[in-house]
């Protein structure tokens, strides 16, 4: 039978209806009324960065609705379901990655199989499917157990303009292995339809949800992709940097300061085609206060789905302004004719500083709060933008709650228990090491990883930083850090404010210069990097207030 999601019934006539020969014996059909326990931990796969610039999605919202999908399954366990979208392309897309959502996915064994497939063609879908359609790209992926989520499946395929791309995410008969399965969807809109097909329900075919029965269950699935035809791309966000100083080995912290050696690593990765005589160089003029010492890398041939890494040597002039950004252009050519830019962006010296009252970690009290840790400063600077860079260390962050309060009585809340209320109990990934922006990308609320920390570098606040705009840096801010459901703990281990504009800032020259190429040892973003190079990354080159320690991985 056609079933909603393990708590939730479905009219008993559409049952009925939908149940096929042989189908399983029918569940209780009644609503859970009373609240599930706190889950295990899910092992949930990273979104991460984008594979790709073209992102094709028919939701209107990316939110995932609990108890809103149904499948075919017998007691909550799945028999085969295969759930569909179909984008019209005016564009080539080489597909390198689909997105679906989960509302729950629980395998006996901790994971289960699910299959994403992509087709093209010409023809109406669903009417000439599958019989004009041709497979492009398959994957057989292994799905943790996760509820809430959107799980980010590698698979390639190039579909051309003019063509259907159609995405099936199937999810193979699991009552005997014991595995259930709820696609993540939402009611709040969508610009075509969502289709499931269940044969054992008597869905033979792809189906809208609508007319089966169910027209708010509209499936959250994304592709994502870069232009049709060989693309070769400058991994700028996964760029990492090295200095050195010869005559005061002491001086490679993480700070580029003038004077110094720097080596410059970043992948470059081909795309739909594979490349021949691959070139990397550093553009032309160099930035102000740089000199290039090794300006080209050559890179030779890169697969299709590949990547390699281009490493340049530059030095700090020993004359450079402290605390002034910089942006180095990376250009790649290949033999085929194809090209590729991006930048590095970075800052020579190190912000001003100011450290939190308090000696940190400052422990969070479970299920209670808040926690406080304070910064005092004495410059008097009106506040144009401020970004905030927080460290916690805690199990299920999805139990945070953070807000910051201004000298002037302002409080702006950073975060809100992420995946609440998508999930009663939120994102269960462990500790953050982020700062928060509002001119960042990443909303935090809704994103749920399964690295440790669970985010870093620019997020957005759960409300606007701007509300601090035209007040005084002058006197005290406080950090108050809640949690806000029992069984996991944690502490604040660094934060600190970054404010436009910044804090005089200070550079400890390295007269004698540096030395050679050095293993990098500065990963990008990441809070200590952030500490002393957010500036630049937002392109405000200012100062950074009471980021406390010193390089995390050091």
């Amino acid at each position: 039978m056609l079933k909603m999601s393990p708590f939730v019934s479905v009219p008993i006539s559409m049952a009925l209806a939908m149940v096929a020969s042989g189908a399983f014996a029918q569940s209780s059909l009644t609503r859970a009324l009373t609240e599930l326990p706190k889950p295990q931990r899910p092992l949930v796969q990273p979104l991460g960065a984008a594979c790709g610039s073209i992102t094709l999605t028919q939701s209107n919202s990316q939110a995932i609705t609990a108890l809103n999908s149904v499948s075919c399954n017998s007691g909550g366990l799945h028999t085969d379901n295969s759930y569909f979208r179909s984008f019209p392309l005016t564009a080539d897309i080489n597909v390198c990655e689909v997105q679906f959502g989960i509302e729950t996915a629980t395998g006996a064994g901790g994971t289960q199989p699910v299959t994403v497939n992509l087709y093209t063609g010409t023809g109406a879908f669903p009417g000439t499917f599958p019989g004009s359609y041709t497979q492009i790209g398959t994957a057989n992926i292994s799905v943790p157990d996760q509820a809430a989520t959107i799980f980010p499946a590698s698979v390639n395929g190039l579909a051309t303009a003019g063509s259907n791309l159609v995405v099936e995410v199937f999810t193979p008969d699991g009552q005997t292995a014991g595995n259930s399965f709820f696609f993540g969807t939402n009611a709040a809109g969508e610009t075509a339809p969502s289709y499931l097909q269940a044969a054992t329900c008597g869905v033979t075919t792809p189906t809208t949800t609508a007319a089966i029965g169910f027209p708010n269950m509209q499936l959250v699935m994304n592709v994502v992709g870069n232009p049709g035809g060989p693309t070769l791309t400058v991994g700028s966000a996964q760029a990492s940097l090295a200095d050195q100083c010869a005559s005061n080995p002491g001086q490679a912290n993480g700070v580029i300061e003038p004077g110094e050696t720097v080596t410059v690593q970043v992948p470059i990765s081909a795309a739909g085609g594979s490349f021949t005589g691959v070139v990397a160089s550093l553009g032309l003029p160099a930035p102000a206060g740089i000199t290039y010492v090794t300006s080209s890398s050559a890179i030779g041939a890169l697969a299709d789905g590949s990547s390699a890494t281009a490493t340049f040597v530059v030095t700090a002039n020993d004359t450079a302004s402290c605390v002034t950004g910089f942006s180095l252009p990376v250009n790649v050519t290949s033999n085929e004719g194809n090209t590729a830019s991006g930048s590095i962006a970075s800052q020579i010296g190190e912000s001003g500083n100011i450290a939190p009252n308090e000696t940190l970690p400052v422990a969070i009290p479970d299920n209670a709060g808040p926690a406080t840790s304070t910064i005092s400063v004495t410059q008097d600077i009106s506040l144009t933008d401020l970004s905030v860079a927080v460290a916690i260390d805690h199990t299920w962050m999805g139990d945070v709650t953070i807000t910051l309060t201004s000298p002037g009585g302002t409080t702006v809340t950073l975060l809100d228990r992420p995946g609440v209320p998508a999930s009663t109990f939120g994102c269960g990934d462990n500790n953050m090491d982020v700062v928060f922006s509002d001119s960042a990308s990443v909303n935090p609320e809704t994103t749920c990883n399964a690295a440790t920390p669970w985010l870093s570098g620019p997020v957005l606040p759960a409300s606007p930083l701007s509300a601090f705009a035209g007040q005084s840096t002058i006197g005290t801010w406080t950090l108050s850090v809640s949690d806000g459901a029992a069984g996991d703990t944690g502490g604040i281990t660094d934060w600190g404010l970054i404010p436009t504009p910044g804090l005089q800032g200070t550079c400890t020259v390295c007269a004698a210069g540096g030395g050679g190429p050095v293993t990098p040892e500065i990963e990008l973003p990441t809070l200590a990097t952030w500490s002393k190079l957010a500036l630049a990354l937002f392109a405000l080159a200012l100062g950074v207030v009471g980021i406390r320690r010193r390089m995390r991985q050091m």
